[in-house]
């Protein structure tokens, strides 16, 4: 005999917009060079990190308010890009 199935409507799947929604803010970066680049989250509360982007690489990350990348590059030459610049649009 073949049991009826039945579904509950209570429990569905979470609306994509409810994933985004707890994120406060996300930024990308995108090693749009030739060569191997770290980068390194720079932040008043010193909270920092340091990551090896490949060229061709985008990473994400969630930035404290106010914080920088820093990019490193060849030869020790460094450069300041303001993570504001780098969010990325989630509306749904």
């Amino acid at each position: 005999m073949n049991s009826p199935t039945t579904s509950n409507p209570t429990a569905s799947a979470p609306k994509p917009s409810q994933n985004i929604s707890n994120f406060q803010s996300l930024c990308c970066y995108t090693n749009h060079t030739s060569h191997i680049q770290i980068i390194r989250l720079v932040n008043k509360t010193h909270t920092n990190w340091q990551r090896v982007i490949f060229p061709g690489e985008r990473f994400l990350f969630e930035p404290d308010s106010e914080s920088n990348l820093e990019l490193l590059v060849n030869e020790g030459i460094s450069s300041l890009v303001n993570c504001q610049k780098l969010l990325v649009n989630l509306s749904v």
